[in-house]
């Protein structure tokens, strides 16, 4: 039953299906790549979307949050680095079929992850993850152990889908969700990024993959493929799944950039440090403005109003001072003596 409610959001939410199809004709490519034309199918309404992303949600079992601390030393310190990681991830991936990748991000000392299956295997999962890294980077992963969280509605599955996708580019100002590239996240809604994977992809052989975690585990594994000299999420990521979970590409761009207060409860339970732009801290002074002050303009806030706005930013979101200064227009000197370095 949950396998025929799958294959019927595959219909549904494939938007690379979509592309291939709109550009069948004029490109044959994706003939090539074994794709055909399939009945486009659009949302009627607000109510029947939720009810089939709710119906997605419920063919799961169990889907879980996982993650590492992120206080741990540094694991992936260059991009050879990430591509070991990446390799790793999608060979351990294949060696366990029951689990389904939604969508992961690899940072340079942690990992997320969206993962449906098995609260145990999902741990044997993460422990073949560990020992092929340890082997490969040579790196001390002693105390580089998981979590997990049970994701319990339809709404939590969003907003740790969307957390997960906005990791990497939170902490490099050089990327952004759709092109930070060690994990899933540019995959989401993105059919460019999708179409490029199809049209250049190879396969990730039999000696790279053997060399990939120097192990005779990867030798029975088949139908990897390799983008950017590493191996691809779209060869083992469940990404139609994870946008299926939305109502479509508006929705999922609305909460992965604006839902800014879901992101702060989730690093808060997980005790991790999110960082916000300037756009997103922007929001929150309007907000606070208006609705603690009746203020439209935040650098109209009067100077107690304005240490008190500060001290949220600071302490609730993680403002640096800079931050704080561009927000509410303060003086230097009183930001730096109010949260010295």
């Amino acid at each position: 039953m949950f396998r025929h409610i799958r294959e019927n959001f595959r219909h549904l939410f494939s938007k690379e299906l979509r592309y291939y199809l709109a550009n069948y004709e004029q490109n044959s490519i994706f003939a090539k790549k074994g794709f055909f034309p399939l009945p486009f199918v659009t949302m009627k309404n607000f109510n029947e979307s939720e009810r089939l992303c709710q119906s997605l949600f419920d063919s799961y079992e169990d889907i879980w949050h996982l993650w590492t601390p992120e206080n741990h030393g540094l694991i992936f310190p260059d991009d050879d680095s990430f591509k070991t990681g990446m390799n790793i991830i999608g060979i351990s991936s294949r060696l366990f079929p029951d689990i389904v990748i939604i969508t992961f991000e690899l940072m340079t000392n942690h990992l997320h992850g969206t993962m449906a299956g098995k609260e145990q295997r999902i741990k044997l999962l993460f422990a073949t993850i560990k020992s092929f890294l340890k082997r490969k980077l040579c790196a001390d992963l002693t105390n580089w152990d998981c979590r997990l969280r049970k994701i319990e509605s339809l709404k939590d599955a969003r907003n740790v889908i969307t957390y997960n996708n906005r990791n990497g580019f939170l902490i490099n100002e050089d990327e952004s969700p759709y092109s930070y590239p060690w994990g899933a996240n540019r995959y989401f809604f993105n059919p460019e990024a999708k179409s490029r994977f199809y049209a250049n992809c190879s396969t990730f052989g039999f000696d790279e993959r053997r060399k990939a975690c120097a192990s005779h585990k990867a030798d029975s594994i088949k139908d990897l493929k390799k983008l950017d000299g590493y191996v691809s999420p779209l060869s083992f990521c469940d990404i139609e799944a994870g946008e299926g979970l939305f109502r479509n590409a508006s929705h999922y761009f609305y909460e992965l950039s604006k839902n800014i207060e879901s992101q702060k409860k989730i690093a808060e339970e997980i005790g991790e440090r999110i960082f916000y732009t300037d756009n997103e801290l922007f929001r929150v002074v309007v907000s606070l403005s208006n609705g603690k002050y009746n203020v439209d303009k935040p650098s109209l806030l009067p100077r107690d109003a304005k240490l008190e706005v500060a001290k949220t930013l600071h302490y609730d979101y993680n403002a640096t001072n800079k931050q704080i200064i561009r927000m509410l227009n303060m003086d230097i000197y009183t930001v730096n003596a109010l949260f010295p370095d």
